[in-house]
C-alpha cells in the first residue's frame, strides 16, 4: 500500500507540474496529447498526458513498478487516481489551484518570474519560475503548442526533469476520460483533495 500512496503522490504532483492544463480557471481550450520523458532520483519514467480542451486530463505515468493513471474532470472537481496492478480507483473531490503556469495570465495569478523567450526542440517558448515551499520550477511552454515543453523542478534534496518526447492536437479518444468498470473504488475524504 505504501508503494502505491508513493506512486499516486508521483502522478500527483506530474499534475500539478502541468497545472494549467487542467485546472479550471486556466485549463487549455485545445485537445491535445503530449508524451514526457521524466528523469527524477527515483529513476527515468515517462507520462502520457491528454486534455479535451475542456477541462478533462487524463495522465498516465509508467514507472518500472507500473502504470498510474490519473483523470481529472475540472468543471466537475473530481479526480480518480487509478491504480492498475491493485485493480483499485481512489475517487477524491479536485480543488481548483492556480500552481501551473503556461501563460500570462496563470503567471500572475502565481507572481512567477518571466525567464522571457527561447526556442527548444524547434518550438518558440516562453518560460516561468515558481517557487513553491523549498522547489523552485522553471517550466518552458510552446507558444505554438500551448503545452509544456521543458520543465525543472528543483528543491533542497531532489530534482525532477519533464521533456516533451511526442506531440498531437488530434482530437482525443472520450474513452481516455472514462473510469474503468471491475476496480474496486476508495472514496478519498475531501481533506485529502489534491489541491
Amino acid at each position: 500500500m505504501r508503494k502505491v500512496a508513493a506512486q499516486s503522490v508521483l502522478v500527483s504532483v506530474l499534475t500539478i507540474c502541468l497545472g494549467s492544463q487542467s485546472l479550471a480557471q486556466h485549463w487549455s481550450k485545445k485537445a491535445y496529447e503530449a508524451s514526457y520523458d521524466v528523469q527524477s532520483a527515483a529513476g527515468k519514467n515517462s507520462l502520457r498526458m491528454v486534455t479535451d480542451g475542456q477541462g478533462h486530463t487524463r495522465n498516465e505515468i509508467t514507472t518500472p513498478q507500473g502504470k498510474m493513471i490519473t483523470i481529472i474532470d475540472a468543471p466537475g472537481k473530481i479526480m480518480y487516481s487509478i491504480v492498475e496492478a491493485q485493480h483499485m480507483i481512489m475517487k477524491m473531490p479536485y480543488q481548483e489551484t492556480s500552481t501551473g503556469v503556461t501563460d500570462e495570465q496563470s503567471a500572475k495569478a502565481v507572481n512567477a518570474k518571466s525567464l522571457g523567450n527561447k526556442v527548444i526542440d524547434g518550438h518558440p517558448c516562453h518560460g516561468w519560475q515558481t517557487i513553491k515551499n523549498d522547489s523552485t520550477t522553471e517550466s518552458w511552454t510552446g507558444d505554438d503548442i500551448g503545452c509544456v515543453v521543458i520543465s525543472t523542478t528543483k528543491g533542497p534534496s531532489s530534482q525532477s526533469i519533464m521533456h516533451l518526447t511526442k506531440y498531437s492536437d488530434a482530437k482525443p479518444n472520450p474513452a481516455d476520460f472514462s473510469v474503468p468498470s471491475g476496480y474496486k473504488v476508495m472514496e478519498m475524504p475531501s481533506g485529502a483533495a489534491v489541491r
